[in-house]
C-alpha cells in the first residue's frame, strides 16, 4: 500500500517528491468545535485548573525531506537550547518484506551539565499524549529533578500528535458535526428511546470513520510497536542501556519494554503505575479498577480544607464537624443532578449540572496544587447558591492567567488503548458492555458511571494489533527498575505499583509517596526528588518499600516556584476524560 491521505506511510525508497508529499499530511491536533464547554476540555483534567500549566501548541511542521531510517538531523525548534529531528522507523518491525516506513517528531532539551549523561527518555502517559508538548512546557522542570545532567528526549508516539497522527475525519468541519448531531447536544430521547443504545451507535460509526480515515496505520499503533521504536531510539542515540522515566500510561510502556528489552533496561522509572495485567486485559475492568482511591482523594480536598481552616480554605467553617466540607460538596452535587442551574446575566449566560461538577472534582483530584485556586468558586456555590463562577470556568477555559491548549484526541487514546487491550466475550459489544456497567460503578459516586462510558469504543473497535504484547512481566532486567506510587492516587492506584513489583519477582523497587495526585509530580516531597536524583545521576537504588512523606499541605504556604513547579506538568493520564467533560465523542 503507499502512502496517500488515508494512510500517510513512506515507502522506503520514495523519492524526494513523495517524502515531502507524505510531510505535507501530516496534520496536527483539529481543533473540535465545542457545542456547549469547550473551556472544560480546555483546563480540566489536563491542565488540573492550573493557571501556568497548560499543552503547549505543536510546533510548525517541517517542510525539509526526511533523514535516512534511523538518523537525527537536528534543527533548533524552541528556546533553552531545544532541538526536534523526524527519526524514520519501520512501520512494522515483523515484516522485513514490508518496505514501508513512519518518521516519528522527536525533541532534545541538552544537559545543562557536560559531559551529558546522555538521553533520559521521557514519555507523558496517555495513551495520546505527546512527547514534544511535555518537553517544550516541562522539559526544565525535568533537568531540574537530575541536575541538569541528561538530555531530556521525548517524541510523539506513532500516531500521536507530529507522528503521523490517526484521524476519523476529514476536516474540523465534518467533526464539529459528528458531535453537534451525534447526541452531544443534550437533546433529550423520544419516549421509550434509550440514549445510552443511540451513543452506543455513534459509537460504532466513530471507529469505522477511524478505520476509513486513517487505514493501515491503526494495527501499528500498539504499545509493543510504541517499545519498539524507544529501543530504536536509544541505538540511534548511541547507548548501550535506555534511560526511561514514564508517566501513568508509560508505565505501561515501561512494562513492555523492560519485558521485551530486558538487557537493555538502564535506570528506569515508571511513576503512577497501571497494572499491566489490567491495562493488556478487559477495559471495564480498566475503567473501574483505576478510581478505586477517587473519592478518597475528593475526602482529602475536605480534610485538607478543614485542617488548613477559614483563613486558608474558605469553604472550612470554624464550627463545621469534620467532613462537613465533602457533605456539602456531595450533597450540592446530587441536587444540582436533579435541578441543574441556569444563569442568564449581561456578564454571563450558562447551565450547570451535576455532572459539571463531577468533571471538575475529577480534574481536582489530579493536582492538589489547584485545590486553593478553585475554592473561592466553590464558596459561591456552596454558601450563596451562586453558580456563576464555575460557570465562567467553563466558558472562559482559565482561572486568572490563561494559556493555549491543544487536546489530546480522543481517537489517538482509541488508537493506542482498544489494541493494547482484550476483552471478555461478553464486553465484545456495547450492550454487553454497558449491561455490566451498573456492576462496577459504585466504586466512585464522582465518575463511577461516567469514566467507563468513555472507554464504550473499545467495545466495538474493529482493529486488532499486529504485535499486541500481554505478558510475562517477570523477565530479569539488566538494571533495577525504580516504581513510584502515591498513597491517594486517583487514577493509578497505589495497589497497582505494588501489584507490578510483584510481577517482577525482584527487578522492580516500590517507592511510595505518601501524598494526593496523579504521579510523584503532583506534589512536592524532598525525600522523593533526591531519591530519583541518587538513583538516575549516581546509580543508587533504595531500598524496596521506601517511603517518602510530601512537604506540607496543598493548602500550606509554599513558595510561587514550588507551586508552579507542581502545577507545570500536564495532565496525560487517561485523557479520554475530555469526553466525560463535554459529553462529545471525540
Amino acid at each position: 500500500m503507499s502512502g496517500s491521505e488515508s494512510t500517510p506511510l513512506l515507502a522506503a525508497n520514495g523519492a524526494k517528491a513523495a517524502v515531502e508529499s507524505a510531510l505535507g499530511n501530516v496534520k496536527d491536533f483539529t481543533r473540535r468545535p465545542d457545542v456547549r464547554r469547550i473551556a472544560l476540555i480546555s483546563v480540566l483534567l489536563f491542565i488540573g485548573l492550573s493557571p501556568f500549566s497548560f499543552y503547549p501548541t505543536a510546533a510548525p511542521k517541517e517542510v525539509s525531506p526526511l533523514p535516512p531510517p534511523g538518523k537525527f538531523q537536528w534543527k533548533q525548534c524552541g528556546p533553552d537550547g531545544l532541538v526536534c529531528s523526524k527519526f524514520v522507523v519501520p512501520l512494522d518491525y515483523l515484516n522485513e518484506t514490508d518496505n514501508r516506513y513512519i518518521p516519528l517528531a522527536v525533541i532534545k532539551l541538552p544537559a545543562t551539565v557536560k559531559p551529558s549523561l546522555g538521553p533520559l527518555f521521557m514519555n507523558p502517559g496517555g495513551p495520546g499524549g505527546s512527547g514534544i508538548g511535555l518537553v517544550r512546557s516541562a522539559g526544565k522542570v525535568f533537568q531540574n529533578f537530575v541536575g541538569g545532567r541528561y538530555d531530556i528526549v521525548s517524541w510523539d508516539p506513532r500516531g500521536i500528535g507530529q507522528s503521523e497522527p490517526m484521524k476519523c475525519f476529514p476536516n474540523a468541519y465534518e467533526q464539529g458535526k459528528f458531535n453537534a448531531f451525534g447526541g452531544s447536544s443534550g437533546s433529550p430521547p423520544s419516549k421509550g428511546a434509550d440514549p445510552l443504545t443511540n451513543y452506543a451507535a455513534y459509537v460504532q460509526l466513530l471507529a469505522k470513520q477511524c478505520v476509513k480515515y486513517t487505514g493501515d496505520l491503526l494495527k501499528y499503533m500498539s504499545t509493543a510497536s510504541v517499545a519498539r521504536d524507544l529501543d530504536a531510539l536509544r541505538e540511534a542515540f548511541g547507548q548501550d542501556v535506555t534511560n526511561y522515566w514514564g508517566l501513568s500510561y508509560g508505565t505501561f510502556l515501561g512494562a513492555v519494554y523492560s519485558n521485551m528489552f530486558p538487557d537493555r533496561v538502564g535506570r528506569f522509572i515508571v511513576d503512577g503505575v497501571v497494572d499491566p495485567t489490567v491495562f493488556s486485559g478487559d477495559v471495564l475492568d480498566l475503567a473501574s479498577g483505576s478510581l478505586v482511591h477517587l473519592d478518597e482523594v475528593i475526602d482529602g480536598f475536605g480534610y485538607e480544607c478543614e485542617k488548613a481552616g477559614p483563613l486558608r480554605c474558605a469553604l472550612a467553617k470554624n464550627n463545621g464537624t469534620p467532613g462537613h466540607v465533602t457533605k456539602l460538596l456531595r450533597e450540592t452535587t446530587e441536587k444540582i443532578s436533579n435541578e441543574p442551574m441556569v444563569v442568564v446575566e449581561e456578564s454571563e449566560t450558562g447551565v450547570l449540572t451535576g455532572d459539571d461538577i463531577r468533571a471538575i472534582l475529577f480534574a481536582l483530584s489530579y493536582r492538589p496544587s489547584s485545590w486553593p485556586v478553585i475554592v473561592p468558586a466553590f464558596v459561591d456555590l456552596l454558601y450563596d447558591n451562586n453558580p456563576k463562577k464555575l460557570i465562567q470556568i467553563f466558558s472562559s477555559g482559565s482561572i486568572g492567567e490563561s494559556c493555549p491548549v491543544d487536546l489530546i484526541t480522543a481517537e489517538a487514546v482509541n488508537g493506542v488503548l482498544c489494541t493494547d487491550g482484550k476483552n471478555r466475550p461478553e464486553h465484545s459489544t456495547a450492550t454487553g458492555y454497558l449491561k455490566d456497567l451498573d456492576n462496577v460503578s459504585d466504586v466512585s459516586w464522582i465518575a463511577g458511571y461516567l469514566f467507563p462510558i468513555a472507554f464504550l469504543p473499545c467495545t466495538v473497535w474493529p482493529v486488532r494489533a499486529v504485535e499486541r504484547y500481554a505478558g510475562p512481566w517477570n523477565r530479569k532486567t539488566k538494571n533495577k527498575v525504580l516504581v513510584i506510587g502515591n498513597t491517594l492516587d486517583p487514577v493509578t492506584p497505589l495497589e497497582s505499583a505494588q501489584h507490578l513489583v510483584e510481577l517482577m519477582e525482584g527487578s522492580g523497587v516500590l517507592l511510595t509517596q505518601i501524598g494526593y495526585g496523579h504521579c510523584s509530580i503532583a506534589q512536592t516531597s524532598q525525600c522523593t526528588r533526591d531519591i530519583i536524583f541518587d538513583y538516575l545521576v549516581n546509580g543508587l537504588v533504595p531500598e524496596s518499600g521506601t517511603k517518602c512523606d510530601v512537604d506540607g499541605s496543598p493548602f500550606s504556604e509554599i513558595s510561587a516556584a514550588t507551586r508552579k513547579e507542581e502545577s507545570i506538568i500536564p495532565d496525560y493520564g487517561f485523557p479520554i476524560m475530555h469526553r466525560l467533560r463535554t459529553r462529545q465523542f471525540v
